[in-house]
């Protein structure tokens, strides 16, 4: 009796340690480290500069040459798309533009998530409204294959869609 009462309490000790090893077990043998994020870069004004284009054209909105507006006393934001005819336009701001602009260009708002980011002109620029888009949301990652973790068609489509909805917007209000 002494024996068979000894062997059931390690016998059972044994079956509900098993479990626990099977889990060490698989935990010991997981995959390799944490893979890091891919390398990014933003879209190169140029080609921003394009697909802002394409979106005012797909909006029935006639893109032209955008020019300096001025959003502060002695600070100047260029714009690169404005509306033909309009008082409205898009600048995609790049790291040196923004250094260039210092606090007159007003931060975005960590609050607003990816809320769009309009800035009105002063002066005689005082009815110009201008959408600012930081190059730095729209980044893409020079991956190739299935490794893309953004790809450039991503970043692409992101901002052609920010555009349009400015530009549904300022149709909307009727913006001069």
């Amino acid at each position: 009796m002494r024996s068979s009462a000894w062997r059931k309490p390690h016998a059972l000790a044994l079956i509900l340690s098993a479990p626990a090893f099977v889990l060490a077990l698989a935990v010991g043998c997981g995959g390799g480290p944490a893979k890091s994020a891919n390398p990014t870069r933003a879209l190169d004004e140029r080609r921003a500069v394009q697909v802002i284009a394409q979106a005012f054209h797909d909006e029935h909105d006639a893109p032209v040459p955008g020019r300096g507006v001025a959003i502060a006393e002695g600070k100047t934001l260029e714009v690169d798309v404005m509306s033909d005819g309009r008082k409205y336009g898009v600048a995609y701001v790049t790291p040196n533009e923004r250094q260039a602009l210092g606090t007159a260009l007003p931060a975005k708002s960590p609050e607003l998530g990816d809320a769009l980011q309009l800035v009105h002109g002063v002066g005689d620029d005082a009815n110009t409204r201008v959408l600012v888009l930081h190059d730095t949301d729209y980044r893409y990652d020079d991956q190739v294959g299935t490794a893309h973790e953004e790809t450039t068609i991503t970043a692409e489509r992101r901002l052609a869609r920010d555009v349009r909805d400015f530009l549904v917007r300022a149709h909307a209000e009727r913006w001069p």
